[in-house]
């Protein structure tokens, strides 16, 4: 449940994505300057300014951010308390301990011609980073965090991926017979792991080796490619 509901957040992320899209293509046809004003206004913010002010300049104008102002507003009522910051890291360590289980779904499978797994299980790594960042945003601004926004969400990825690595490792190393014949979709799932660097800011290749060997990362995109090549020559074949 804790996977579904995180897939749903990142449908509602994409959607958002879209609009914003479009109101970017509007706002450089009717009013160029005044968007590459915002957008030097937002890059050479100084570092210690408040990001969300620029961020909701940049969001009106149709720039993607990392805190999302509507999503912020959105989940603001959550994050109005103290136990709201243990709730969210709980949130987080649930994913992190689930996600190796949808190596048990055949669905699970990732489909080299698109760059995504068949059940949509890549939306969870974007999703885990929007809702971080506006989870921690609206932390720090309700004075609950009194740590900058940067170095918290730097320190909450780095713990959410060594949960993630360790429980990913634990399928690597599975001595058991018998799941090992029900773990389908191991190395679609250590892409996913990948995935997370490339979507996420506060996610480094270095953070992820410290606790992933990029070995088996790369054994695992090779494993997906030959398996594509050996259902090509099957079809081929079968013609």
């Amino acid at each position: 449940k804790a996977v579904v509901s995180t897939q749903s957040g990142h449908y509602a992320g994409n959607f958002r994505r879209l609009t914003l899209a479009a109101l970017k293509t509007v706002v450089a046809k009717r009013a160029p300057f005044l968007q590459n004003c915002i957008l030097d206004f937002k890059t050479n913010i100084r570092p210690d300014v408040d990001p969300s002010i620029p961020d909701e300049i940049a969001s009106a104008a149709g720039f993607e951010v990392d805190a999302d102002p509507v999503l912020c507003a959105a989940i603001q009522k959550h994050c109005a308390n103290p136990a709201s910051e243990t709730l969210w890291m709980l949130f987080n360590v649930m994913v992190a301990v689930t996600l190796p289980l949808q190596s048990l779904d055949i669905n699970s499978v990732y489909r080299t011609p698109i760059e995504g797994h068949e059940n949509n299980l890549h939306c969870v790594s974007t999703a885990v980073t929007w809702l971080s960042s506006c989870v921690y945003t609206n932390l720090v601004r309700s004075g609950l965090e009194k740590e900058p926004l940067q170095v918290i969400l730097k320190e909450r990825m780095r713990e959410f991926v060594e949960k993630v690595s360790e429980r990913m490792l634990k399928l690597q190393l599975e001595d058991d017979k018998e799941l090992q014949k029900e773990i389908k979709q191991r190395d679609s799932l250590f892409i996913l792991l990948e995935k997370m660097v490339r979507d996420s800011n506060y996610i480094t290749y270095d953070m992820l080796e410290n606790n992933f060997p990029f070995t088996i990362l790369r054994n695992s995109y090779r494993a997906v490619y030959e398996n594509k090549k050996k259902k090509q020559q099957k079809i081929e074949n079968e013609i």
